[in-house]
């Protein structure tokens, strides 16, 4: 229910022509009760909501010269276009009395003007036709009732209406009227904006007043940045006080003039430490992006892997910049929640960043340390790039044994010498299949989880600090909740994901049990690529033409080794288990069982509340990090793609004229920057003095 704000009372002289309509009255009673409606009606010029109250002659007791006149309060809790300036009404402050006229203006379709507008009073007029159109409003400030009055008022237009009152529309107003659409739907686009505005308002709109709106209204439901940094302490406590053994780190940095700025930030939720130690595997994705709104920096973030082959979000930091200082700090936090052993048993994916690889070193010297294949494609196709090259570099990039590896490369280098050591030199026992440990249960050789997890945050990373760290936890909380209630759900004891995934290995298998048959006196499972022939107890050989592979169902062992590296039978393995009738649900790995994956769900996020019962610890308040200079000149030139460098010289002289190197004799650069070695060129031959004689044909 809207609150009731009651009329204060002012005690003002009443005007002669008050008196004079009380005086010619009627002083018949009950006439004057009949004719009461019609002649208590206001002075001309006052609206509804004023109203003149007048002691009765027959008011003994009251005993005053001056009549006691109401006035009443401007409601700003009314709807925009139900909102009026009335004669005689208070408001709080000339913001709202501008606030309300530019309501009134906009739904009439009435141009108006502030001609003046100050602390002590405030005119407006009429903005098409100031000198014939008598609209006006005056109002001055009440100092015994702190308050702006209306003082004179004329609402009448005789100009014609225009609904083109775009400047009346500011960033400010219409930041105000799409606050709650922007709440509900934070995507909001400005072409949008810009439809609702010409349908609702009757007025065009820029696109870049739209936008302008936009980051206001943002602003006003994230709230002020420097406030995001000014309450960090304070939000740290709270995510500590409501998730208790959750981690959160905040750094600083100590000005000389005893200020402190934001440095960087760390958070790690109990629940999520928990879950990763019980149900998911070693393995780690690491990853850095930036942030895209006004904080900026860089966000880091450590993602594992669920039973179901998920993303498992473990931890993520705030920090200025991707360094080895930064991830140094990072993985020390990481290493301490998850108790790792110097990175014994563990794997880490990255891009291979320098500052990583050498943190990375330094904290878990023991780790395996892959690199993100499709990042070393990235910088591959650079210079190499086309469909055959990309076949044949996920060929080997997807190599189980070394014999496949070196096959796909040499047919690499048949094509290209200079792609094969570009790729050779890039380390390829970190982005090859061929040289992963066993014992891991994972076989991507890309950080796709990181990149997803990058992915779902990207519109978080536009808004400020708190904002953004408050909807990865929200994100991360209904994960928990929605992800829990699905382990519930599975049937079986193996999660889903495993069985696509052997069903990916075996999709050239026909699983059909009537193939089995003998052959020759020896028993062969016959499919339709691959068949298995025994050699002893739970030991087979898997042949295909010329290619043939051990098998061993008691250790769980393949020599075509994906069955080692990823935990799911191959192919292969699964000839071997079909053989012998049994079911090869029962040999995949325990880490993709449905207990790991309720386990590591079974706890959750707890709720944290909001800002105003958010409480006050004793440290400074920080300030935003002061913004960062690249070094060098920034530059302004557009980024060509690889192609247009292709049979064209980037470089033009002033003339128009493609320039020439006079060193090399080659074009596309000068002799300030040319590398080649000096070409000395042909002298050219010497041309006859005098001019050319003509032919005398002719002539004639």
């Amino acid at each position: 229910m809207d609150e009731v704000f009651e009329p204060d009372t002012i005690n003002v002289q009443v005007d002669d022509f008050v008196k004079t309509k009380s005086v010619s009255r009627c002083k018949d009673k009950f006439l004057n009760v009949l004719c009461e409606d019609s002649d208590e009606e206001p002075v001309e010029g006052e609206g509804e909501n004023a109203r003149v109250e007048l002691d009765d002659e027959e008011n003994t007791d009251e005993s005053s010269d001056e009549d006691e006149i109401i006035y009443s309060i401007h409601n700003p809790k009314v709807k925009w276009n139900v909102m009026k300036p009335v004669i005689g009404e208070r408001y709080e402050s000339r913001h709202e009395l501008k606030l309300c006229l530019t309501n009134y203006s906009i739904y009439k379709g009435y141009k108006i003007r502030f001609k003046k507008c100050d602390s002590v009073r405030l005119v407006v007029v009429c903005a098409s036709d100031p000198e014939k159109c008598p609209f006006m409003v005056r109002a001055s400030w009440m100092s015994t009732e702190k308050s702006f009055q209306v003082k004179k008022m004329n609402d009448r237009h005789t100009c014609v209406r225009n609904f083109s009152s775009s400047r009346l529309m500011n960033p400010t107003w219409l930041a105000k009227q799409f606050v709650k659409e922007l709440v509900r739907k934070p995507k909001f686009k400005c072409k949008e904006m810009q439809t609702i505005s010409q349908s609702k308002f009757h007025c065009k709109v820029s696109w870049s007043k739209c936008y302008r709106s936009r980051c206001r209204a943002l602003s006003l439901i994230d709230g002020n940045l420097s406030d995001h940094y000014a309450r960090v302490w304070d939000y740290g406590h709270e995510l500590m006080r409501s998730n208790p053994g959750s981690t959160v780190r905040i750094s600083v940095n100590i000005n000389p003039d005893q200020t402190t700025t934001f440095h960087r930030i760390y958070v790690c939720f109990k629940a999520i430490k928990d879950g990763w130690k019980i149900g998911c595997r070693r393995v780690i994705g690491l990853d850095g992006c930036f942030l895209k709104g006004q904080c900026k920096g860089e966000l880091l973030t450590a993602i594992g892997r669920d039973a179901n082959n998920q993303i498992y979000p473990i931890a993520w930091a705030v920090v200025e910049v991707e360094n080895k200082i930064n991830w140094t700090w990072f993985l020390e936090l990481v290493s301490e929640d998850l108790s790792l052993d110097a990175g014994r048993g563990l794997c880490v994916i990255s891009d291979q960043h320098k500052g990583l690889v050498e943190a990375t070193k330094d904290i878990l010297p023991h780790v395996e340390h892959r690199q993100c294949a499709r990042h070393i494609y990235a910088n591959f196709r650079k210079v190499y790039s086309g469909i055959q090259f990309r076949k044949m570099f996920w060929a080997a990039a997807k190599s189980t044994i070394e014999g496949d590896f070196k096959i796909n490369m040499d047919r690499i280098k048949t094509l290209s010498e200079g792609a094969y050591d570009h790729l050779m030199a890039r380390e390829p026992h970190t982005w090859c299949r061929a040289f992963f440990g066993s014992g891991l249960a994972c076989e991507f050789v890309e950080n796709g989880i990181a990149e997803c997890f990058n992915a779902v945050i990207v519109d978080a990373r536009k808004k400020p600090l708190l904002a953004m760290l408050e909807e990865i936890r929200l994100y991360m909380m209904e994960r928990f909740y929605n992800l829990r209630e699905e382990a519930h759900k599975l049937e079986g004891d193996v999660c889903e994901a495993a069985l696509l995934k052997m069903e990916e290995f075996a999709k050239d298998i026909s699983f059909l049990i009537d193939c089995y048959y003998i052959y020759n006196k020896i028993n062969v499972y016959i499919c339709r690529t691959w068949y298995a022939v025994p050699s002893g107890v739970n030991s087979y050989e898997i042949r295909n033409g010329f290619q043939s592979y051990g098998v061993d169902l008691e250790h769980h062992y393949c020599s075509f080794r994906l069955w080692d590296i990823a935990g799911i039978p191959c192919v292969h393995a699964q000839v071997a288990i079909l053989y012998t009738n049994q079911d090869p649900k029962e040999f995949i790995s325990t880490w993709f069982s449905k207990s790991n994956y309720m386990a590591t769900y079974q706890s959750n996020i707890l709720p944290v509340n909001g800002s105003n019962l958010w409480e006050e610890t004793g440290y400074t308040k920080s300030l935003p990090p002061t913004a960062r200079r690249m070094p060098r000149r920034p530059s302004v030139k557009r980024r060509r793609h690889v192609s247009e460098h292709e049979d064209k010289c980037p470089q033009v002289s002033n003339r128009g004229r493609t320039v020439q190197c006079k060193n090399c004799l080659q074009r596309g650069h000068n002799k300030a920057s040319c590398k080649n070695p000096k070409v000395v060129p042909e002298p050219k031959p010497k041309k006859k003095m005098g001019r050319p004689k003509l032919d005398p044909d002719l002539t004639n």
